[in-house]
């Protein structure tokens, strides 16, 4: 096998792995449709899914020869511990306030990447097979991923949206997803921002998030008291402060509103 074919075989597969993993999460997180593209969306995740996996493809590979054993036993020992091993480093044992918390938060991280890095050994086998498969296989998973770090899938139903100056209402039959609120902001201004949140159930998964572009518009500060939801910001340059809100089949309605500080 060429080094050009060792390489794409393995690129094709880390971004299926990385497909499957988050099908996989989907799943397990109950179809958490913002929490699961939260994942996806981390820089670390495909740091781990597609650099480190492939790095340790081919150490296990190097390490198979150097041990003399290419057995589907040997491969599927150095990928587990290959999976276990990045936690290892993610994670520092000197920020947890106890040796077990570390140790049970590489554990359970391990669940994911143990399973996925075994997966992501007998799928390369099948790819390396054929010329044509790699891109056959990892095309369409690359294609995928980036509809979903674009498109940013959620379910709407029932959205209703009422916005005038310095207010936002928004009423739903079912979010579970993400929506991004816009507020107009200038630049040199104190505004005043607080949210209200109106659910059937509250005790369903739902919050506020930062959209990352929003920190070029200046600075968001907490000032709410127990479990006000209440900020003040700092505006830096004219533009439309992005705010998301997400939930997970959340029903009820939100209200934002906000003004200058005196």
């Amino acid at each position: 096998m060429g080094k050009f074919h060792s390489f794409s075989s393995r690129v094709g597969t880390a971004f299926v792995t990385l497909l499957i993993a988050y099908v996989v999460y989907l799943l397990y997180s109950g179809f958490h449709l913002a929490e699961a593209y939260d994942l996806l969306s981390n820089p670390l995740i495909w740091v781990v899914f597609i650099l480190y996996l492939m790095i340790s493809s081919y150490v296990n590979e190097w390490l198979a020869k150097k041990l003399e054993d290419d057995s589907k036993r040997m491969y599927v020992s150095l990928y587990m511990v290959s999976g276990m091993f990045i936690w290892f480093l993610a994670y520092s044992p000197f920020i947890f306030s106890s040796f077990l918390m570390y140790i049970y938060l590489v554990l359970y991280s391990s669940i994911f990447t143990v399973v996925a890095f075994i997966l992501f050994y007998f799928i390369e086998r099948y790819t390396r097979q054929s010329r044509r498969r790699p891109f056959i296989v990892g095309f369409p998973a690359i294609v995928v991923l980036l509809v979903i770090l674009i498109a940013n899938p959620s379910i709407t139903e029932g959205l209703t949206i009422e916005q005038s100056d310095g207010e936002y209402y928004a009423s739903f039959d079912r979010i579970n997803g993400e929506e991004v609120v816009e507020i107009p902001v200038e630049e040199g201004h104190h505004y005043q921002f607080q949210v209200e949140w109106d659910l059937e159930d509250d005790t369903l998964p739902h919050g506020l998030k930062i959209h990352p572009s929003a920190s070029d518009l200046g600075s968001i500060e907490y000032i709410g008291d127990g479990e006000e939801w209440l900020y003040e910001l700092e505006i830096a340059r004219d533009g439309e402060l992005p705010i998301i809100f997400h939930g997970k089949n959340i029903e009820g309605s939100i209200s934002f509103t906000w003004g200058e500080m005196n």
